[in-house]
């Protein structure tokens, strides 16, 4: 069945549509922010400047890193593109920036893998900017073939309507869009992909004679030669396609399928793709090339657990919607919400329609998308396997079997007049999202921050930091940190800075912020640029403020419960010297604190294991849940006594804890006299639940005689020594016995 006269008319629509998009997406993103463009290109570059293709050293792996292994027909095609342009200049564009956020969507700023320069990339294009856009409108013309592509298939194994429908999915979905309007060998693939497998399902379907129609096949194998030319996953279309043609010679009682149309495409498929092979092999000593690129992009460092599969699933789906830039740059949750949903409507509907109309769907090949669909998802489980790659975008060679499969399951939820309303209502919600991203979630990311012109009066620093550099000087003139933050794991502390240039700076100096918790370990930190990654200290001007917010995550190993503090300092990556940070009167300040106070508590705590059971009440939100302590001290040494704490409420004071021990006579003997931790997680800090592990080091006199002695624990507030009453005794300690000898 034909597409209508209006259907024509709807795709032609769509196609627009998604060109118009598909620029959108190619403004909103900066050159070399687009999925693995930084990479991408530089393969492209080498091939146009040299003319030839880059040898992968795991050593010195080039500005292309692994994808200097890539099968080469998309860089090939792209340098013949840009072949007259002058692209010198890729050094000075590709200034990568060193601590991005690549993969880490939950952090704020610091998404740019590249430093860009306005100048430099401004329009009218010029350079290797010009082939960057030039290739990111050749790579949207290959998304509009696979969506031209995805409506054929659509069309000749459901119906023309499901091809209409199938076309936009592929179209206004944001991710394609994305990948589409990129400098990246994905849109070549997704379009080979497509049509390799479309021809796949026009030959289940006619069954043409190998003998007569030998041409056929050879057509055939060309395109599958192309697409494993293009990406390696399109192989699996070449075994798809052996398992097809056995199908089929079974199936007709006509073995010539198999052995000469088999034949034929198979020796097509090498023709075209062979010599790559033998150059890996050549090279590499492999035929795929897989061992360099795996040795430059790394592997596990550990087996993935199921819970890894369940955590990294989450990152699958975004990135099949819609998880632009390094993938860290996220969509609305609402978005995703969305997309799940239909993808969810259309999986059941499809199911359920299979079993009813199982032998339609087999016969018009229907069968191959699920097959292919299946290949390339087991495709990405084995890669994931093997090295952290579980991004939805990878499955994208099949998204036209994928859209196509999502159309006939949505649409068989209502009868046929109304198909065309639901189809209207689906293929608005998508555009009007495909619209809203680039200017509500793309762009945003990469905007440049503007110099502010006052800061807030609580963060105005009385006493400003000067860093002095070689060349040039600046401020730290303003921090905005909210006081007593309580923070659970896996959330971060906020800290607000604020810059100002004295002077030009010459050179680029990259911020420091750690978070420092027990005995001054480091348990969190964020290097990056200053001006939210974005702004080099080498272009700022003199005068210009600049607000820095940092949000720094502690890490997983970190004790708690803690306080923690943030300490500031600038370095130079080259030689890793960190800048003097001088006071008003030249002193250095070392460490440099830029805020205190903040809690990091423990998630569902439990009471440490103690040798002696208390739970003793104590005012104001504190009691005693347990002590350790040694059977026997020994006069003259040094022990611990570990003294567990758990928080009934939000005290109100910062108390000092007493660890007395007494002689004979009940006079004081020796004291251990410390806030809670050492004063690392004050009672302030504390709330409700908060166990705290809290040990004190006694010494015992050296003539104090064997005997057993009275040790009193208690806690007092050291601005007035008021002692803190027990709530079940009216005494102000609890009294415990320690053995000495000798």
């Amino acid at each position: 069945m034909n597409f209508s006269p209006s259907q024509r008319r709807l795709i032609l629509i769509i196609l627009l549509l998604y060109a118009g998009l598909a620029l959108l997406y190619a403004w909103a993103t900066p050159p070399l922010e687009s999925s693995d463009e930084y990479k991408h290109y530089p393969v492209v570059q080498h091939i146009q400047t040299t003319a030839t293709l880059p040898v992968l050293n795991p050593a010195q792996p080039g500005l292309w890193l692994q994808e200097g292994a890539q099968p080469p027909l998309y860089y090939l095609l792209m340098a013949g593109l840009t072949a007259p342009i002058e692209t010198s200049d890729l050094p000075e564009i590709h200034n990568k920036n060193p601590f991005a956020f690549i993969g880490n969507p939950n952090q704020v700023g610091n998404k740019n893998l590249i430093i860009h320069d306005p100048v430099q990339e401004s329009f009218p294009w010029r350079g290797s900017v010009l082939a960057i856009y030039l290739i990111r409108f050749a790579s949207i013309l290959l998304g509009a073939g696979t969506i031209l592509t995805t409506s054929l298939l659509g069309r000749d194994v459901f119906s023309p309507r499901a091809g209409v429908l199938a076309a936009a999915l592929v179209a206004f979905n944001p991710m394609f869009l994305f990948v589409s309007a990129a400098v990246n060998n994905d849109s070549l693939a997704n379009f080979l992909g497509c049509l390799g497998l479309y021809l796949l399902v026009k030959t289940w379907q006619d069954s043409p004679n190998p003998i007569k129609k030998w041409w056929w096949y050879a057509g055939l194998g060309l395109v599958l030669g192309l697409g494993i030319l293009t990406k390696l996953s399109l192989g699996g279309l070449l075994a798809l396609a052996g398992l097809m043609m056995l199908w089929l010679s079974w199936r007709n009682k006509n073995w010539r399928i198999l052995i000469v149309g088999g034949i034929i495409t198979l020796i097509t498929a090498l023709l075209i793709s062979g010599w790559w092979f033998a150059r890996n092999w050549q090279l590499y000593g492999d035929l795929t090339g897989l061992n360099v690129f795996v040795a430059v992009q790394g592997t596990r460092d550990t087996p993935i657990t199921w819970q890894g599969w369940q955590d990294e699933f989450g990152t699958f789906y975004r990135s099949f919607w819609g998880l632009f830039g390094g993938v860290n740059v996220i969509a609305p949750e609402i978005v995703y919400h969305i997309f799940n949903g239909l993808a969810l409507v259309g999986i059941v509907g499809f199911v359920w329609r299979w079993f009813k109309k199982e032998a339609h769907l087999i016969a018009s090949g229907g069968w191959l998308l699920l097959a292919w669909t299946a290949v390339i998802l087991l495709l990405l489980i084995r890669w994931n396997i093997i090295s952290p790659a579980f991004q939805g975008r990878l499955m994208f060679p099949a998204l036209g079997a994928i859209a196509v499969l999502l159309a006939f399951g949505l649409l068989s939820w209502v009868k046929e007049s109304w198909q065309p309303k639901l189809a209207t209502t689906l293929v608005g919600l998508l555009l009007l999202i495909a619209i809203l991203l680039p200017w509500t979630t793309i762009r945003p990311a990469y905007a440049l921050p503007e110099p502010v012109a006052s800061l807030p009066d609580r963060a105005i620093l009385a006493e400003p930091i000067t860093f002095q550099a070689e060349n040039g000087r600046f401020q730290l003139i303003g921090i905005d940190m909210a006081a007593n933050q309580n923070i659970q794991p896996g959330e971060p502390i906020i800290v607000t800075v604020y810059w100002q240039a004295l002077e030009a700076v010459d050179e680029d100096y990259l911020s420091s912020i750690h978070l420092l918790g027990r005995d001054y370990e480091s348990v969190g930190s964020v290097n990056r640029h200053p001006a939210m990654g974005m702004i080099p200290t080498s272009r700022w001007q003199a005068g210009d403020i600049y607000q820095d917010e940092y949000h720094i995550y502690p890490d997983e190993t970190a004790v708690m419960p803690t306080q923690l503090i943030a300490s500031l300092s600038f370095f130079d990556l080259d030689s890793g010297e960190t800048l003097p940070a001088l006071s008003p009167d030249g002193t250095v300040v070392n460490p440099l604190i830029v805020g205190e106070a903040a809690a990091l508590h423990a998630d569902n705590q439990t009471s440490a294991a103690s040798s002696l059971t208390l739970n003793v009440p104590f005012g104001d939100g504190i009691m005693l849940e347990g002590a350790d302590l040694p059977e026997t001290a020994v006069s003259g040494s040094t022990i611990p006594i570990t003294l567990n704490w758990v928080a009934t409420g939000t005290p109100t004071r910062n108390y000092t804890v007493f660890v007395h021990l007494l002689d004979s006579n009940r006079e004081w003997a020796a004291g251990a006299d410390a806030p809670p931790i050492n004063n690392f997680f004050p009672s302030l800090l504390w709330q409700a639940d908060d166990h705290i592990d809290d040990q004190h080091l006694l010494t015992i006199p050296a003539d104090l005689p064997p005997g057993t002695y009275p040790l009193l624990i208690g806690l007092y507030d050291p601005e007035n020594g008021a002692r803190l009453l027990r709530q079940d005794e009216p005494v102000d300690f609890i009294e415990l016995s320690l053995q000495v000898g000798k």
